[in-house]
């Protein structure tokens, strides 16, 4: 599972000199950035992001997300985000974490660490709340007005011996201080076998 981030690490540090020389030039023309990108990663302004989407889960129906994320300094960031399906999985976590490559407006390399809690939603009395901790790591590319991301996050759920795995892939447009993206989530909670859904939402920079 670690063997592609793993091997995207060499092109992040291949690239990320390049980036900032871009950077440099083009900082003051734009005025530092007041844009910011939040969680879409466009370019870590200090600042809050607020974000909202909806997805159709394979196997379990609709559901809904909703998340923040704070960049207190630009190589900073705090995330608070849930999700859930009708008749399916929920989880929230908030996450602390890094952006190794704050400086740069094209790259974004995040390692972060999260707590939460999941669950399912079932019958009154059979419905189960599990504590959930582990690590995630995120990479972006922003050219001009679109945005990439790839993220990872990798833990465990309830028992030890049982493992949290989640992979996004998204790919957006930033409008101002507003962002579209799609998006396709393929996460494991704990269970035998990964389930994924495709999705839209919108953001909002502060």
């Amino acid at each position: 599972m670690l063997a592609p981030l793993v091997a995207l690490l060499p092109v992040t540090l291949l690239l990320a000199p390049a980036a900032r020389a871009d950077d440099s030039q083009g900082g003051d023309s734009q005025g530092g950035g007041s844009q910011g990108g939040g969680s879409q990663g466009g370019g870590t302004d200090i600042g809050l992001t607020v974000e909202a989407y909806g997805q159709q889960v394979v196997g379990e129906g609709p559901a809904v997300g909703l998340g923040a994320r704070l960049h207190p300094t630009r190589a900073t960031f705090v995330v608070a985000e849930g999700r859930g399906a009708v008749g399916g999985h929920w989880i929230g976590r908030g996450t602390v974490g890094l952006d190794l490559l704050g400086a740069s407006k094209t790259l974004d390399f995040t390692l972060g660490l999260f707590l939460g809690t999941t669950g399912s939603w079932a019958p009154i009395g059979m419905n189960t709340i599990d504590p959930t901790a582990g690590f995630e790591l995120g990479l972006g590319l922003n050219v001009g007005p679109v945005r990439g991301r790839y993220r990872h996050a990798d833990g465990f759920r309830g028992p030890l011996e049982s493992r949290l795995t989640e992979n996004e892939w998204r790919l957006g447009a930033e409008l101002g201080r507003f962002q579209v993206f799609g998006q396709y989530i393929r996460f494991n909670l704990g269970d035998d076998q990964a389930i994924g859904g495709l999705g839209a939402g919108a953001s909002v920079a502060f």
